[in-house]
């Protein structure tokens, strides 16, 4: 990927989720309820697809949602069933069957108030510089940004309701030159472009091109090998934006989610700090420097007074009620073993990593679990009766 220049570092450009392969078709229940809105939203099982579908849903929206992977699409439905009506159909964007099993889905709701195009492709990663680029690449890159979503709209616009929107998801890349973003920029200039100038041919929709901003995705850290994007940005920062063109009476046109009026003061959590008191220090220090290999970042010990800060990753908070907590300890353990406060580590491989925590004095309360949401697990018992849980996504 080419160099940003010295004005652009700092800001590069947002890449939005993407959905490109062929799937089986999923559906899964959906109560027809004529008094709710219906929206139809591309690339939905993370990033900020899957944010917008969560927003949505707290607000009684009923949903089709789209992704590349049924798998995380299922997991995604799984959380959002319990909200609202949800059919969720795995495929790719590009194929006229998939394009229909959609069109089928709105039908069946009573038809549709909002298509947010967000599905997109990146293209290889590190970018090429134009003189480089594979044109068969860059064809399957405008395939899914450029047209599938015309396609789609086109295949849905007979069941467009009274007041439909259009929300096509675009990046700064489409408008700014970017060395070595010739690809990915280009095909989004074209889809802001078609977008522009189906508002003028449309007055009676609202038609946005939307851009979310740099976030921290999968699809960004893709397009960044190697770099930490830790400062950017989780998904749920762009989406008060989104709904204000989702809900509100702005005009059709060109809008960044970050910037208009609301989100520019919505806070955001940007870390989430864990503090242990331990009374076998020496042995907690053992743990997690020794055993985990957390980098430490700050030491304020003095005289008896020890303190010191770790990096461990990002940071996610669970909350489960007592029911789920047993649960847990049921799957991983076999039986209720945790207190209120248990930690869980993400690693690539949990039976390796585990002998190097065994190593520095933890002991495993459990062999390794495949658990039935498709992770493998085990749970250890640390220093001061604090229990920890090494898992590996494997799905």
């Amino acid at each position: 990927m080419g160099e940003l220049s010295e004005g652009q570092r700092g800001r590069v450009p947002f890449i939005s989720y993407f959905t490109f392969c062929v799937l089986p078709v999923h559906i899964q229940k959906v109560t027809l309820n004529m008094t709710q809105k219906t929206a139809l939203i591309t690339g939905t099982s993370r990033g900020l697809g899957l944010a917008l579908t969560h927003a949505l849903a707290d607000r009684n929206w009923s949903l089709i949602m789209d992704a590349r992977g049924a798998d995380a699409l299922k997991e995604a439905e799984r959380a959002l069933a319990a909200k609202t009506d949800i059919i969720a159909i795995a495929g790719d964007v590009r194929s006229p069957e998939h394009r229909q099993a959609l069109v089928d889905a709105v039908e069946k709701s009573g038809g549709l108030d909002v298509l947010v195009n967000n599905a997109s492709l990146l293209g290889p990663s590190p970018q090429p510089n134009l003189l480089d680029y594979p044109l068969d690449v860059l064809n399957d890159v405008y395939q899914v940004n450029v047209l599938a979503p015309l396609a789609l709209l086109q295949a849905v616009k007979d069941h467009a309701k009274d007041d439909f929107r259009v929300l096509n998801v675009t990046s700064d890349a489409g408008v700014e030159a970017y060395a070595g973003w010739g690809g990915y920029g280009s095909s989004k200039a074209a889809l802001e472009q078609w977008t522009a100038i189906l508002a003028q041919e449309q007055p009676g929709w609202k038609v946005y091109q939307v851009d979310p901003g740099d976030m921290r995705t999968r699809m960004h850290q893709e397009a960044f090998p190697g770099e930490d994007i830790s400062d950017r940005p989780f998904p749920d920062v762009s989406v008060p934006g989104f709904l204000q063109l989702i809900e509100g009476d702005l005009p059709s046109g060109r809008y960044q989610a970050q910037t208009m009026t609301g989100s520019e003061n919505h806070q955001t959590i940007h870390e989430l700090r864990l503090i242990l008191t331990a009374r076998q220090f020496d042995a907690a220090l053992r743990f997690y420097q020794e055993g985990l290999g957390l980098e430490l970042l700050e030491d304020w010990s003095e005289g008896n007074q020890r303190g010191m800060l770790f990096k461990a990753g990002y940071a996610t908070l669970e909350l489960n009620n007592e029911t789920q907590a047993a649960y847990l300890d049921e799957v991983e353990v076999g039986e209720r073993v945790a207190g209120d406060v248990r930690l869980a580590f993400k690693v690539d491989d949990t039976e390796q990593f585990s002998h190097q925590v065994i190593a520095s004095g933890a002991k495993a309360l459990s062999g390794v679990v495949d658990t039935p949401w498709q992770d493998r697990h085990q749970r250890l018992q640390a220093h001061d009766d604090i229990q920890v849980t090494l898992f590996q996504e494997i799905r």
